[in-house]
C-alpha cells in the first residue's frame, strides 16, 4: 500500500479558496507519493498425504498424515536520493494451535530444537515436540539505479531467480541469500548481470524443510551445507534477438564446482518453443571423493500453444548417466543441493539429495529428481482460466502429469534407480480478497535400493491433498 499526502503549494491554494480568496483558475491538486511503500501477506497451507508404504497407516485428513501452518510477511521499503531504495522484510510463522488436535507437522520446522534427532519418526518417540513459533529477517538490501536507468545493483538480503542459485517458492517462505547483484543494460535488448552470493537465510539450527534432518534452505557454514563456505560467482548475459529470448549463465561455486546455463525460448502463432542445456563439472576441493563425482549435463526442450484462456505444453528431460560407483552434482538448485526441495509423497527431500530444479520438466510437488544423472522426464500440462464465477474472481484449473525413470540419487555409488510418476489436479479462484487454491496429487514411485538407504525398496504409492489460502495487501 502506499501513502499520499497533498502538496505544501496545493494546500495553501484551496485554504485560501475556502476564505474566499480571489484564486482563478481553481488550483489543481497534486498529489505527492510518499517514500514509504508496505506490503506483506498472510498464508495458510495445509497437507494431507496417505501411501501405502509398510510403515505407514495413516488415512487421509488423519492427524498423523497431516501438515499444516501459518506465516505472516511484512515488506516495507523506504525511497531516499530520488534512485535509491532501502528494503526490509520479515516473516514470521505460527500453528495456530492445529499442532494439538489437527497436523502433526508444519511446512517450516521453528523450534529451537527442531532439528534434535529425537523429533524423527521412529517408535515411541515425540516426532514434533517442538514445532513452535518463528520470526526472521527475510529482507534486508539496498536497491539503487544509475545511468538514466541502465544499471541498477542490489545489496543484502534479498530473493534470486537464476537457472542454478534460486528462491524456492513451493513452501510457505521462501529461501532468500546475502548476494551484491548488479545489471546493466549497455543497449535496451541486452541485460548484462554480475553476481556474489555467500549465504542464506536458513540454517539448520533454526529453519529447517520438511525433513527433520539439519540444513534447511541453506546451512550454518555458507553457500551449501557441509561443503562450500565461501559463496559463489555468477555472470549472465539475457538478450531479445529475432523474438527468440536468450540466457547463457556461469558459475562458480567456490571450491565446489564450476556450472552454465544456456536457454532459448520464443513465440509463433501462438506457439512457445523452448530448449535449455545446463552443464555443472565438481572441484577438486570436494575431497576425497571427488575423483568420484563426474561433471554433469542436461538438456531439454519444450512445445506449448496458447489460445484466449488455454494453455497446454509438453517437455522432455535427459541427464547424462555416470559410471558404475560414481555420482554426479544434480542439475538443480546449488543452493539446496544437499537438503533436498519438497519433501513429495514419499518425504524424500534430503534423501534425494537434491534441490528443486529449472529444468522445464520438473514435477509439480515430487521434486528433486528430473535433475539427477540418469534421469528421463517427460512432462505435459495444460490449463484453462474459467472466468468470474458467482464469488469467485478469475477461477484457473489446471492439470499436470510428470513421470521420470532411471534417476540416479546424488551420492548413491550404488547405481540404485529411483522412476516417479505424478499427476496433479489444481483448482485456484479468488475470493472474498483471498487467493485460494486446492489441489490432489497421485504419485508412485519405485525404487532398486534393496537396503532402503535413500527411500524404500519396491513400488509404492500416494495419495495428497493440499489447500493453500493467501491474503495478500
Amino acid at each position: 500500500m502506499k501513502f499520499t499526502k497533498l502538496s505544501l503549494i496545493a494546500a495553501i491554494a484551496v485554504s485560501s479558496a475556502f476564505a474566499g480568496g480571489d484564486i482563478a483558475p481553481a488550483p489543481v491538486v497534486v498529489e505527492e507519493t510518499s517514500p514509504w511503500t508496505v506490503g506483506g501477506d498472510f498464508k495458510l497451507y495445509y497437507d494431507t498425504t496417505t501411501t501405502n508404504l509398510p510403515s505407514d497407516d495413516r488415512s487421509l485428513f488423519d492427524q498423523a498424515s497431516a501438515t499444516g501452518q501459518g506465516a505472516a510477511s511484512v515488506d516495507v521499503s523506504y525511497a531516499f536520493a530520488d534512485t535509491w531504495k532501502v528494503n526490509f522484510g520479515a516473516t514470521g510463522l505460527f500453528t495456530l494451535g492445529l499442532d494439538d488436535s489437527v497436523v502433526s507437522g508444519v511446512w517450516l520446522y521453528a523450534g529451537a530444537d527442531a532439528t534434535n534427532g529425537a523429533l524423527a519418526n521412529v517408535p515411541g518417540a515425540a516426532p514434533y515436540t517442538s514445532i513452535g513459533d518463528a520470526l526472521w529477517i527475510d529482507t534486508f538490501n539496498v536497491t539503487g539505479t544509475m545511468f538514466d536507468g541502465k544499471a541498477t545493483v542490489v545489496l543484502g538480503r534479498q530473493t534470486l531467480d537464476t537457472p542454478l542459485a534460486f528462491s524456492e517458492t513451493w513452501n510457505i517462505a521462501p529461501n532468500t541469500f546475502d548476494a551484491a547483484v548488479a545489471l546493466v543494460k549497455p543497449i535496451d535488448a541486452l541485460t548484462l548481470v554480475a553476481g556474489y552470493i555467500y549465504d542464506g537465510n536458513g540454517n539448520g539450527g533454526r529453519i529447517s524443510t520438511f525433513d527433520s534432518n539439519p540444513g534447511g534452505f541453506t546451512g550454518d557454514d555458507g553457500y551449501i551445507p557441509a561443503f562450500a563456505d565461501k559463496g559463489a560467482w555468477t555472470v549472465a548475459a539475457i538478450g531479445t534477438v529475432a523474438g527468440v529470448t536468450a540466457q547463457a549463465w556461469y558459475y562458480d561455486v567456490l571450491d565446489i564446482a564450476q556450472a552454465a546455463w544456456i536457454q532459448g525460448d520464443t513465440e509463433i502463432s501462438g506457439f512457445t518453443l523452448g530448449a535449455q542445456y545446463a552443464w555443472m563439472t565438481p572441484d577438486d576441493a570436494l575431497g576425497s571423493v571427488a575423483n568420484l563425482i563426474e561433471d554433469s549435463s542436461a538438456f531439454a526442450g519444450k512445445i506449448g500453444y496458447k489460445m484466449d484462456a488455454f494453455n497446454v505444453w509438453a517437455a522432455y528431460s535427459a541427464v547424462d548417466d555416470v559410471a558404475a560407483g560414481h555420482t554426479a552434482l544434480p542439475v538443480a538448485n546449488t543452493a539446496t543441493i544437499m537438503n533436498g526441495a519438497g519433501a513429495g509423497g514419499f518425504g524424500w527431500g534430503s534423501k534425494a539429495n537434491s534441490g528443486q530444479s529449472k529444468l522445464y520438466t520438473e514435477a509439480w510437488w515430487n521434486y528433486g529428481l528430473v535433475g539427477q544423472s540418469g534421469a528421463d522426464t517427460f512432462a505435459a500440462a495444460a490449463s484453462y482460466n474459467v472466468g468470474d464465477l458467482s464469488i469467485f474472481n478469475g477461477i484457473e484449473l489446471m492439470a499436470q502429469y510428470t513421470s521420470v525413470s532411471d534417476a540416479n540419487p546424488f551420492l548413491d555409488f550404488a547405481g540404485n534407480t529411483i522412476d516417479m510418476n505424478e499427476f496433479t489436479a489444481l483448482v485456484g479462484a479468488k475470493a472474498y480478497g483471498l487467493d485460494v487454491q486446492l489441489a490432489y496429487i497421485y504419485s508412485d514411485y519405485t525404487s532398486t535400493d534393496a537396503n532402503g538407504a535413500n527411500i524404500a525398496n519396491g513400488t509404492f504409492t500416494a495419495d495428497t491433498i493440499q489447500a493453500y489460502l493467501t491474503y495478500t495487501f
